[in-house]
């Protein structure tokens, strides 16, 4: 039984994290001084004049994706040795502010991924063994596209969902997976109902998983999949108002949110029975800033309280700024069990399209009026003074050309941009709405991107 054996590889990791999660403190440092140790002598250490572990936090500053950038771009080049002593296997792509950063992945990096899947997989299987049984549907990498390799002729982006594995398990997964590879939306729908023997599902955003539903509606879902009892999917934020659709469609679905995963890292982990995700403890080395500024380790975190999660690991980021927010539910022995809270940053994300401010206002009309971008029924709307046409248009091909936002656009799982032409005294409709969210007027920041939803039920003016 493949389902069987890959649980048999995920114990040791399984059983490491149990003994690790009484050893919080250990653990990390453990991880800390083989990583430093692992790379002295690249070029990033040697310019902050790092040579022992125990200067680590000392001299390496906190830093996000714009101060790294021009390190990676010259790691994009084919210099080796900056970041990290080990060669950059692949760039992945993900989501930035202006453009796509590419976050740089060693086999170090890999395994550290592995011992936090494993470790989810382990405590998994182990609570619900049925789930050995079947295959498994994942959805990790986006749907195939023209292979891409930086100007170093370093490839960008795995080459399926497998591909994040190591050894052995890679083939292992592929014999398990009901779609190896990633497809286009229709391949996916007739290769999932050609899989009577399903029996778990992973995908990031519910609305994707609901996006597929919706081209079987009319059918019996139970025929289809009558082996189906379990789902991962986010939960938290945004996401969870997805989740009452999701039970109405197949109701005796077992669904787990998913733990705090990052291009970057894997942060958390779902554990069966408890709420919240717990740290990843041998996966990277974390740190965590409080809402005062703040540093704190792992074993220094305190429940209840929200943090800003920092993260080191194997690709070559330290000290890196991940920019999520997370509160602590609580504890599984000494390590913390985490819920995802939101970004440090303004971003709109409903089904994974990270959108910020930046995204849009190269292309916002200037106008009169209230002009802003929101989200409201299943996508984005312009609302502004005036002819939105043009802004519309290039609005559109501008927003699609931001990474996670073009892969939302592409699987359906958002609609195209759309216009609200504004009518009368919008600024008035505009503070009055927010004054009763519990904003004063003259604390409201301008804002190409506004969170704030359905804003065409309270602004005068009608659809363009």
């Amino acid at each position: 039984m493949l389902g069987a054996l890959w649980w048999l590889s995920c114990l040791p990791e399984w059983r490491k994290f149990r003994r690790a999660a009484r050893q919080v403190a250990a653990c990390q440092q453990s991880y800390l001084s083989k990583l430093v140790d692992r790379n002295q002598g690249c070029e990033y250490f040697r310019h902050y004049k790092l040579t022992r572990r125990e200067e680590f936090r000392e001299r390496l500053p906190l830093v996000d994706y714009t101060q790294l950038e021009p390190w990676i771009e010259r790691c994009a080049k084919g210099q080796a040795n900056l970041l990290c002593r080990e060669p950059i296997r692949l760039f992945e792509p993900t989501s930035g502010t202006q453009a796509v950063k590419l976050i740089p992945y060693t086999a170090s990096l890999k395994a550290e991924f592995q011992r936090g899947l494993s470790a989810w997989i382990g405590d998994l299987y182990a609570g619900k063994p049925e789930l050995m049984s079947g295959r498994a549907y994942w959805s990790i990498t986006p749907p195939p596209q023209r292979p891409q390799r930086t100007a170093g002729d370093i490839p960008i982006g795995f080459e399926d969902d497998a591909a994040y594995l190591s050894g052995w398990t890679q083939p292992l997964l592929r014999r398990l997976l009901a779609i190896p590879k990633a497809s286009d939306l229709d391949e996916t729908i007739a290769q999932l109902v050609d899989c009577p023997d399903l029996t778990l599902v992973s995908v990031w955003s519910p609305t994707f998983w609901l996006l597929l539903l919706e081209r079987l509606q009319g059918r019996d879902l139970r025929k289809i999949w009558p082996r189906l009892r379990f789902l991962s999917c986010w939960a938290d934020g945004p996401s969870e108002r997805f989740l009452p659709a999701l039970r109405a469609s197949l109701p005796d679905l077992f669904i787990q949110p998913k733990g705090l995963l990052a291009t970057e890292a894997f942060v958390s982990f779902p554990l069966l029975g408890r709420q919240g995700g717990a740290l990843s403890l041998s996966s990277h080395f974390f740190e965590f800033v409080d809402e005062n500024g703040l540093l704190y380790l792992a074993h220094e975190l305190r429940a209840g309280q929200i943090y800003e999660v920092v993260v080191s690991n194997g690709g070559g980021l330290y000290r890196y700024r991940l920019g999520d927010r997370i509160q602590v539910t609580g504890f599984y022995r000494d390590c913390p069990l985490l819920r995802f809270v939101g970004r440090t940053a303004l971003v709109s994300d409903h089904c994974g399209e990270k959108l910020t401010p930046e995204a849009i206002e190269p292309w916002l009309p200037v106008r009169g009026g209230p002009c802003f971008v929101a989200f409201e029924s299943g996508g984005y709307v312009l609302y502004a003074q005036g002819e939105l046409e043009e802004a519309l248009k290039e609005g559109e091909i501008a927003l699609c050309k931001h990474y996670h936002y073009g892969l939302c656009r592409n699987l359906g799982q958002l609609k195209p941009l759309k216009g609200f032409r504004l009518e009368g005294d919008s600024w008035e409709a505009f503070y009055t709405r927010l004054e009763s969210l519990g904003r004063r007027r003259g604390e409201v920041k301008p804002s190409a991107l506004r969170l704030e939803e359905d804003w065409s039920r309270h602004l005068p003016g009608g659809w363009a």
